[in-house]
């Protein structure tokens, strides 16, 4: 992914699959093994106080606005890690299973 498509998703709106508004993205994450974006962390609940990692696989970037290929339920239902430090790839085997990915 070029930076230019970096900095479009850190500064994205993101949207679920059923076209509901899920709120801005917080950070972007890599794949432990390829490098390339995998998950982005999205802000829900009360305040947006839980950062919720999403997966960006199925998603479409259009213009500021990310369409992720899951519905704000499943997010919400996704396992909790602190997203200042980072997956570790037990970490993401765990949101793979989750997602089915």
């Amino acid at each position: 992914m070029e930076q230019l498509e970096l900095e479009q998703l850190q500064a994205a709106t993101a949207w679920d699959v059923d076209g509901e508004k899920l709120g801005n993205v917080s950070q972007v994450h890599l794949d432990g093994v390829s490098g390339e974006p995998a998950w982005v962390t999205v802000g829900l609940g009360l305040l947006n106080s839980r950062e919720n990692f999403v997966p960006l696989a199925g998603s479409r970037l259009d213009g500021d606005s990310l369409f992720v290929a899951v519905t704000k339920d499943v997010i919400k239902g996704s396992p909790d890690f602190s997203s200042e430090e980072g997956l570790t790839p037990e970490d993401e085997d765990l949101l793979r299973t989750y997602y089915n990915l």
